[in-house]
């Protein structure tokens, strides 16, 4: 008995010893459950590209559409032109013009838009100032010292959708009595399928989307008179013209066969440089625009500021006339247009 005592008495003893040994497992830092809550904070509830409320809940946060579409006489109106929030238009090539259409939610584009037309570097890039899936047909090739559409997106990795592979997403409308390149249909409504398809990311990355501020209402830009705003991209392109309507206090313009209205007209003064090469037996003079900021203008409510603007870490920025502070713009849909500021392009208000 005495001997099993005293093996019972060290039991207890190593128990006791290495149980009071052993380390309480330690609560998380606060530090870190703070990290894990605030390190993304929340896509904006409001439309990206226009400011307003009434958004789809299911497209906050994700990237946006940006559609090329031709601007030829043949091709007006264009389909479902006004429907996008927010339109770019500059020079391509021989004086044409040519536009961008985005839409902040893809599940909203209309059945039928276009015609829809080839990629080109400038458009290329500005869709990627939102990163957008850009959606085209056709594009230019490299030619001498010019480099073509097709190798920004591929030296871009841009996620793209061309129409001259086929897929659910094009076809043709054959109820105009024109050629067949004014005849490429994009089927709006088919491309959250195509999207899926291509496994093409959805989320928006913050540092690639380029950052609209909106007024809470209504605000004059500033104290310069805008009845009218008149944008001629360059000395060998139309103007377009828009006219301020104090019923709805909207600018309207006819120049695409059809009325189409916007809240804010903005205009962009940049440097531009010419390519003329050979194409098909003879040559092609292209467009591309550098980028490179400087002056600008802003049209709203009937008036007009002058504005600066940049791009830095490839987003937009547009910035008061001295470059110090980003400009708020009003809530709703907004008309960019690219206007060269070494040939011959020029903004006037009336």
């Amino acid at each position: 008995m005495k001997k099993f005592f005293v093996i019972f008495l060290a039991a207890i003893l190593i128990t006791t010893v290495f149980g009071c040994s052993k380390k309480e497992p330690e609560a998380p830092l606060a530090i870190s459950t703070t990290a894990q809550t605030t390190t993304k904070k929340p896509w904006p509830t409001y439309n990206p590209l226009t400011g307003e409320d009434n958004f789809n809940k299911k497209a906050v946060g994700r990237r946006p559409v940006a559609i090329v579409v031709e601007n030829l006489t043949p091709a007006r109106p264009q389909w479902a032109i006004g429907t996008s929030d927010l339109i770019v238009e500059g020079e391509v090539e021989g004086g044409i013009s040519r536009m961008l259409w985005f839409y902040a939610d893809y599940t909203k584009v209309p059945e039928k838009v276009g015609p829809i037309r080839s990629a080109r570097p400038s458009y290329v890039k500005f869709s990627e100032y939102f990163d957008s899936i850009y959606i085209h047909w056709g594009g230019s090739h490299n030619n001498q010292n010019y480099v073509g559409g097709y190798t920004v997106i591929k030296q871009d990795k841009v996620n793209d959708f061309d129409g001259m592979k086929g897929g659910i997403l094009f076809g043709r409308d054959n109820t105009r009595r024109v050629s067949s390149e004014h005849r490429g249909i994009l089927h709006g409504d088919k491309i959250p399928q195509a999207i899926k398809d291509k496994g093409y990311r959805t989320n928006i990355k913050e540092n690639r989307f380029s950052p609209l501020i909106f007024n809470s209402e209504i605000t004059d830009p500033g104290d310069g008179k805008a009845g009218s705003v008149n944008c001629t991209f360059s000395s060998r392109t139309d103007t377009r013209k828009f006219t301020y309507s104090n019923k709805d206090k909207k600018y309207h313009t006819n120049d695409w066969k059809t009325e189409v209205k916007f809240q804010n007209v903005i205009i962009l003064m940049d440097q531009t440089k010419y390519f003329t090469v050979p194409y098909k037996g003879a040559t092609t003079t292209y467009l591309n625009y550098q980028y490179k900021g400087g002056k600008g203008y802003y049209a709203s409510n009937g008036k007009q500021t002058e504005i600066s603007w940049k791009i830095k870490n490839n987003k937009l920025y547009l910035k008061d006339k001295d470059g110090n502070k980003r400009i708020k713009i009003n809530k709703g849909k907004s008309y960019i247009g690219l206007a060269s500021s070494n040939n011959g392009g020029k903004v006037t208000f009336g």
